[in-house]
């Protein structure tokens, strides 16, 4: 996405070695996880029924700003439905201020297929003219959040990222970070590594990334005991982001149940002694970063692993 695409006009200009030795390269990777835009054409029936054994899932750009729905947005996402291939959408932002922000992001929930697992802000071209990007990102982020309790994910490349949004990344459920050079040092769930990989199903070269912390299994909302987003690749992680297939989890050490997701000494239930086992309904992630359960019974006590384990 980082680029207007010249790299697919050279790509069909590939003599046929190189074309049939990419696709041989890839036949034995692993799954791809693409992004798609009108640039790749329009997609056929079979180049659908080919890609679902090519791919964990596809993301598909919706809009270019609020001004210009992708061409074949409608067309593509509906095969993937009719294929059984799961895909997320993007919106490629454009908006000018927190105003245009919530507007772009209304426009870009009401133009989506709702079968889509997650939802993109590509944020790569700081247009913001009013107040400011960071703040802009938020307001994108707040109304898609009043849309849809599907998730959010934040994409750019990593020296914008950091420049123009900030801290307000850290709201969305996981980050999407291009870097084509060396894996990227902010924090990434998906990475965007490449712009040159040779998709078979469409003949043509596209942008593949490959996740980092996330299983595929939790972009596509298939996950079951896995569900944890269990950050094996990191250990740094700190927070559960989501539940297991229990739903439950047991206290490691001495904490608290809070009757209020503000956990302050007044908020306090009752302890939890190490061994305790808590039944759980949901997870959520503060805008502070840190994540919290929420009980069976409505109360909230901690995700963080050093005191609950799944």
């Amino acid at each position: 996405m980082i680029k207007q695409k010249i790299a697919y006009c050279l790509a069909t200009l590939g003599v046929s070695l190189g074309i049939f030795g990419a696709a041989a390269t890839n036949t034995h990777a692993a799954a791809a996880i693409p992004d798609v835009s009108e640039w790749q054409g329009k997609m056929t029936s079979l180049q659908a029924q080919n890609l679902k054994n090519q791919v964990s899932f596809i993301i598909n750009r919706r809009q270019y700003g609020s001004g210009y729905v992708d061409k074949y947005a409608t067309n593509n996402t509906a095969l993937y439905v009719k294929y059984g291939i799961p895909f997320g959408e993007y919106d490629y932002a454009m908006f000018t201020s927190s105003a245009s922000a919530r507007t772009e992001a209304k426009n870009f929930y009401n133009r989506s297929n709702k079968n889509a697992k997650f939802y993109v802000l590509d944020y790569e071209q700081n247009n913001v003219t009013s107040g400011s990007s960071k703040s802009a990102v938020k307001a994108w982020y707040n109304e898609m959040r009043s849309l849809t309790n599907k998730k959010l994910i934040f994409y750019s490349y990593q020296s914008f990222a950091t420049q123009y949004a900030g801290s307000a990344r850290n709201n969305f459920d996981a980050q999407w970070i291009a870097n084509y050079s060396a894996k990227p040092t902010i924090t990434t769930d998906l990475w965007q590594y490449t712009n040159k990989y040779y998709l078979a199903a469409l003949g043509k070269y596209v942008d593949n990334s490959k996740v980092v912390t996330h299983p595929a299994s939790w972009w596509t909302g298939t996950s079951t005991a896995s569900t944890a987003l269990a950050d094996t690749s990191s250990s740094t992680t700190k927070y559960y982001h989501a539940l297991n297939a229990a739903k439950s989890v047991t206290v490691n050490k001495k904490i608290y149940l809070y009757d209020s997701a503000t956990f302050s000494k007044a908020n306090r239930v009752k302890a939890l002694s190490a061994g305790d086992s808590v039944s759980i309904q949901s997870v959520t992630k503060r805008a502070s970063g840190s994540y919290y359960f929420t009980t069976t019974t409505g109360q909230y006590i901690t995700a963080n692993r050093s005191y609950v384990s799944e």
